[in-house]
């Protein structure tokens, strides 16, 4: 759904506030009111400056009126960013941009644009593969979860990257270092553009009350970041200083008490080994997907630490265990509103969470997730889920396909991307320009653990929740997996090498 249509959640969030004030607690969260058309206005002359600072690489072509169809996930039902069109301009600054950039594609190689809800999660999937089969030309463009897309790449139904004309996959709006984790041997298999506007929405990101920070004598974490010292020992430890047994009841909640971090067990710790610089799944000298966390000393040493962590009183609510009851609402948003009401001091989570935060009485940060240590060059962020239109193999327009993919990418740079950054996220959802400088940061270094993503299912799901619950003995439990694991990617690897 748009940034519009998402700020309304904080409508629910209000609900919750008040269960909140049932318990003695002051209502942190109340809706907000909507982007003007002065702030819409605003970007679109942002947008107008920046029109023509990227150029698709693409021929200029007139294609007789074509339609260019589209089949997009629902955008109400699972995330932010997920639309591709809109009717009308109505005056919501990322709606606005989006509009814009597909009028100015549509008048330029007189085409028009069609976009069908493909509906619930699985739906978008089943209609790639579907179209796949039956040989049909029905769509250009299908929205697919990362996972699913790169299963269905590796199973012939994607038209592949090489054979689309005009694509510069090293242009600046696609996302190289991203797009090299979905190759094997060489071979891409997904091309991660700008247009994904979602894979932005679905990377995580550490946010923090200030108060609480101060209040336990923590370092500025902007300073820390600034100078590489912002890691996971820091993390934790400011977690643990943290954690208060506020209503003096010898036990913690995350309704009564201010515990270390609110989050969920496939989001926290991912999220952490992943800003490590681990790795569940390694590409080798020929890039051929390897399971090596088994063998990974420093993977199992974090992982028990994170067990550590969970069998801490206080140290971290887990919103699938420890809120379950609170309200009908999404766990995920319940932890936020959690957050907002002062009771935890992490929310690490997708960096789209701050839209729940609008109206946090408290001040609040926004960071990076944490290095391993110091020694680590880089701050990396893991992005989760991440939906992307991909073409399914049944294209014959290939002309058509490639110019208007590369059109959408330049022109989202052009567009989409500064009302997102510059007007929805950094100037009115975060509140200091050090988290304008953090969410940079942030972005900059985009990447996936492919046992996180395309493999989750028989690696990350497997043992985040036995982390969640405390267990030990990681060495163990990841070289269980191998055998199993090892067949399912040596399977995978056959039939993207099968592939011309």
């Amino acid at each position: 759904m748009s940034i519009k249509r998402a700020l309304a959640l904080i409508l629910s969030a209000a609900m919750f506030a008040a269960a909140l004030a049932a318990c003695g607690e002051e209502a942190p969260v109340q809706s907000p009111a909507s982007t003007t058309a002065a702030e819409a206005a605003d970007a679109a002359t942002e947008a107008e400056t920046t029109e023509f600072l990227y150029k698709s690489g693409a021929p200029d072509a007139d294609f007789g009126g074509e339609k260019f169809r589209v089949a997009t996930t629902d955008p109400s039902l699972y995330a932010i960013l997920l639309d591709f069109d809109f009717e009308q301009e109505d005056g919501d600054v990322i709606d606005d941009a989006i509009y814009r950039r597909n009028r100015k594609i549509e008048e330029k190689y007189n085409i028009v644009f069609t976009n069908e809800n493909t509906g619930e999660w699985g739906a978008g999937t089943a209609l790639l593969k579907k179209t796949a089969l039956s040989g049909d030309d029905a769509y250009d463009m299908i929205m697919v979860i990362n996972r699913d897309s790169f299963a269905a790449a590796i199973s012939g139904y994607i038209m592949p990257i090489a054979s689309i004309p005009y694509l510069d996959i090293e242009a600046p709006w696609y996302c190289t270092e991203l797009n090299k984790q979905f190759t094997i041997g060489g071979k891409m298999f997904l091309a991660y553009t700008d247009e994904c506007m979602n894979m932005y929405a679905q990377t995580t990101a550490v946010m923090y009350n200030k108060d609480i920070l101060n209040n336990i004598g923590g370092a500025d974490p902007y300073a820390q970041v600034r100078e590489g010292k912002w890691t996971y020992d820091v993390f934790a430890a400011n977690a643990m200083s943290a954690i208060s047994d506020v209503n003096g009841d010898g036990t913690f909640s995350a309704f009564d008490d201010i515990m270390g971090v609110g989050s969920e067990p496939d989001m926290l710790y991912p999220g952490l080994w992943v800003s490590a610089d681990l790795k569940t799944v390694v590409k080798d000298d020929n890039d051929i997907p390897q399971y090596t966390a088994a063998g990974d000393e420093r993977l199992i040493g974090m992982l028990e630490t994170m067990a550590s962590w969970s069998k801490t009183d206080g140290f971290v609510a887990n919103s699938f265990k420890d809120l379950k009851g609170y309200s009908g609402e999404p766990a995920r948003d319940q932890s936020c509103v959690l957050f907002a009401g002062g009771h935890f001091l992490y929310r690490v989570g997708a960096v789209t969470n701050v839209l729940l935060l609008r109206n946090m009485e408290a001040d609040f940060g926004l960071l990076p997730t944490p290095k391993y240590d110091e020694a680590q060059s880089t701050y990396y962020s893991r992005m989760c889920d991440g939906w992307i239109h991909v073409a399914p193999i049944t294209v014959t327009r290939l002309e058509l396909l490639g110019t208007i993919m590369e059109a959408l990418g330049a022109e989202t740079k052009n567009y989409v991307m500064p009302a997102f950054f510059d007007v929805a996220m950094t100037h009115k959802l975060t509140r200091d320009e050090d988290s304008a400088e953090m969410m940079n940061i942030i972005f900059e270094n985009v990447t996936v653990d492919l046992g996180d993503t395309v493999w989750q299912g028989d690696i990350r799901s497997t043992f985040t929740d036995k982390i969640a619950n405390g267990k030990e003995g990681y060495a163990s439990v990841l070289e269980k997996l191998t055998k199993r694991v090892t067949k399912t990617i040596d399977k995978a690897v056959a039939a993207a090498e099968e592939l011309e």
